[in-house]
């Protein structure tokens, strides 16, 4: 009966990554097709930036285990667990880029549901009640419902990125403990770390927005939070882990690059 009921939750989770890539491509489709931005013969930074988030997180996403050992983190199925949290957390970043600026801030909490949805089977790895996932579903869809109507402040859908991300970036354990995630290894505790970097980038992203700010100033603000969520893993997690420091590095140079492109 186990391995029936692994089948079913393997296949269920298949066919919603399948519904959800279909929706981002039928977005991506619906969305006005503006003509590739260039700067002085240059690819548009946004561009690039998102393409390269979005091919990192789907990665991870389907393949953990994989992902980790490019940089030279070796897991067992909690720290896989864990990665593959902080994966769809990057295509949720890559989603909020290539959002329209008007309606990112809703439309990113039907797609957090939708993450959730997806992900909740992970909880019975870390042994963690449903309850709270449940919770927090009925609280993103009705953020997003009211948001999308304008009866919420946009600003209430950016601090639930900001808030949520700021725990996970700061304090990981407290994540562990407030979720009743049990037997939490190094592996996870960094692995959550990232995962909330990758919700302060969206929130910064969306937060901007909020302040006047371009779309491309949006991106450097919140490419420069992944470059300073990278730096951290490099120098606070990677000795822990013992893992090499030139992965996280190289995502720390290339989201400078690419903030600094975004701004000039």
């Amino acid at each position: 009966r186990g391995r029936s009921e692994n089948k079913i939750a393997a296949a269920l989770s298949i066919i919603m990554y399948k519904l959800l890539l279909v929706l981002a491509s039928a977005q991506a489709l619906k969305r006005p097709q503006r003509a590739l931005a260039v700067r002085g013969g240059e690819i548009d930074p946004i561009t690039v930036g998102k393409g390269v988030v979005l091919a990192s997180g789907l990665y991870g996403a389907f393949d953990p285990k994989g992902n980790l050992d490019k940089y030279g983190i070796k897991a067992e199925a909690k720290g896989q667990a864990a990665g593959r949290c902080t994966a769809w957390m990057q295509i949720m970043f890559a989603a909020a880029l290539n959002l329209d600026p008007e309606s990112v801030h809703a439309q990113m909490m039907y797609h957090m549901l939708a993450v959730m949805v997806i992900t909740e089977p992970m909880s019975e790895v870390f042994g963690a009640p449903k309850a709270p996932s449940v919770i927090w579903m009925a609280i993103l869809g009705a953020v997003g419902y009211k948001t999308l109507d304008g009866s919420l402040n946009k600003w209430v859908a950016t601090a639930i990125f900001l808030a949520n991300g700021a725990q996970a970036f700061l304090a990981p354990d407290s994540i562990c403990d407030m979720y009743g995630i049990k037997g939490a290894n190094k592996i996870v505790k960094a692995m959550f770390s990232l995962m909330g970097g990758q919700m302060l980038c969206t929130g910064t992203y969306l937060g901007a927005l909020l302040m006047d700010k371009s779309q491309s100033e949006a991106f450097a603000y919140a490419m420069a939070v992944n470059g300073l969520a990278a730096v951290k893993f490099a120098l606070q997690d990677a000795d822990d882990l013992k893992a090499p420091k030139s992965g996280p590095l190289a995502w720390a140079a290339l989201s400078a690059g690419l903030a600094y492109k975004a701004l000039n």
